[in-house]
């Protein structure tokens, strides 16, 4: 019989899908148990079913179009307050966490592109989709969507992921025109990994600082300086995943924190809770003498 630790989700990101598109990654869940060896870091990774990044939508400048063929998801603000998500959603920008449920039969597919794109798209902006999860056929005709579930749902979830991917690139066809402004400074802030200074940013532009963050935020739903802060906030995430709790502290210099407890209070603060208490694993049936806190969930376990 298997530990029941083994018992979880993998994660596959589908580079080959992407390339070439304007999707920033193609991914899939499927419920799967952990195998011997299994380690495949550049295009996947297990997640144990009590792991934090399973079970939160983390903050994050982008937007979502995920497809759900398994058990209804639910999120909320806490466990008691969440609430059924549709089969298609659209997940907006979000700058705070949520708590999420994926239920015990998992498997779905995702597109996630720049918020730039978010109108072209969906036919709305940005900001009418920050910190929501919308029902795809609010925005979209249900034909449409029930066409998209349909072709989506046939074979592998590889199959299914490129016919949405084909779906979605029918629609953003011709190119949406992203102002090159809004643009240029997305670019610069994802590129300087949230450590560039917006008044800087704006006078490369040539606009006052006050105009690039009201053209920013109508854009990409996200005022600049809070982009800054996510996008070096989704660094430090990847950082604190690869390595030990012992090596946190120039994980924090390195992702541009002055120090570590300025790293933890802006962790707290994206996050709900500290590193060391976000990444520990919250399930009862574990022996807590077992658990060392690390940031890869598959090494929680001594």
């Amino acid at each position: 019989m298997s530990d029941p630790f083994d018992l979880g989700v993998l994660y596959t990101d589908h580079p080959d899908l992407a390339a070439g598109t304007p999707f920033a990654s193609l991914w899939s869940y499927r419920d799967a148990v952990r195998t011997r060896g299994f380690s495949d870091p550049a295009h996947g990774y297990w997640l144990h079913r009590s792991d934090p990044l399973l079970n939160t939508i983390l903050p994050g400048t982008q937007v979502s179009l995920v497809v759900n063929f398994g058990d209804r998801w639910a999120a909320g603000r806490a466990l008691a307050a969440t609430s059924l998500l549709p089969r298609i959603g659209v997940f907006g920008p979000f700058t705070q966490p949520r708590l999420l449920r994926v239920g015990r039969r998992v498997r779905a597919v995702g597109a996630v592109l720049p918020s730039l794109l978010a109108r072209h798209l969906f036919g709305v902006p940005a900001p009418e989709l920050t910190n929501r999860i919308v029902p795809l056929d609010d925005l979209w005709p249900r034909r449409d969507v029930e066409r998209l579930f349909d072709s989506a749902a046939g074979g592998s979830l590889h199959q299914g992921l490129a016919e949405m991917r084909e779906t979605l690139l029918q629609r953003l066809h011709p190119p949406a025109h992203v102002p090159t402004i809004e643009r240029a400074a997305v670019r610069v802030l994802t590129a300087g990994r949230g450590r560039v200074a917006i008044e800087d940013v704006a006078d490369r532009a040539g606009i006052s600082r006050q105009t690039l963050a009201r053209r920013f935020h109508e854009a990409t739903g996200v005022p600049p300086k809070f982009f800054a802060r996510i996008v070096r906030f989704q660094g430090l995430v990847h950082g604190l995943l690869s390595s030990d709790v012992s090596q946190w502290a120039s994980v924090a210099t390195d992702a541009g924190f002055y120090d570590q407890a300025h790293m933890i209070n802006e962790f707290r603060s994206l996050a709900g809770a500290p590193p060391t208490v976000f990444f520990r694993p919250h399930d009862d049936t574990i022996d807590p003498a077992r658990v060392q806190v690390r940031g890869r969930p598959s090494e929680w376990l001594r």
